[in-house]
């Protein structure tokens, strides 16, 4: 509980800094703008290719899945391979989906669907994402992704 605490905070601090920093002027075609970005992502993990994904992250970018807090470099060496595994077995549906902005933060919030069998197992889940995009010199990138899921409802 203090981990996710400190989370969301990390996250409404966040936001909030960039909001007095920058204003609240929206950017224009949001959705694409950086939903492109985070499917470039999961296509990075699905298809393995490490580069890929590390391009589209910030160098202090925080995943944040299983309970855990990982840095770039931890996950890209560990979780990345397993979830590719798992995200390349499954369907996965986007559910809905929101897209908020200012100037040079970004945050999305997906809800998905994901079905199929992984390790001889039948799942069908419900996911929850949010992502933080930050504008850098070379683009936006992801600063930071919070993975949940749990068992959907019946």
């Amino acid at each position: 509980m203090k981990i996710l605490n400190t989370v969301i905070l990390f996250v409404l601090l966040s936001i909030s800094t960039a909001i007095a920093q920058n204003g609240d002027e929206p950017i224009a075609n949001v959705q694409e703008t950086f939903v492109p970005i985070l499917d470039d992502f999961k296509s990075a993990i699905i298809n393995n290719n490490q580069d890929e994904a590390s391009s589209l992250l910030t160098e202090d970018a925080r995943i944040l899945e299983g309970g855990g807090i990982e840095t770039k470099e931890e996950y890209l060496s560990h979780h990345f391979h397993s979830d590719g595994k798992f995200l390349s077995a499954m369907d996965v549906k986007v559910m809905s989906r929101k897209v908020n902005s200012t100037e040079n933060t970004a945050w999305v919030s997906t809800v998905s669907s994901i079905k199929g069998s992984y390790n001889d197992r039948e799942m069908d889940l419900r996911s929850a994402e949010l992502a933080v995009l930050v504008k850098t010199d070379s683009g936006w990138k992801i600063s930071a992704v919070h993975w949940s899921s749990r068992q959907a409802r019946q």
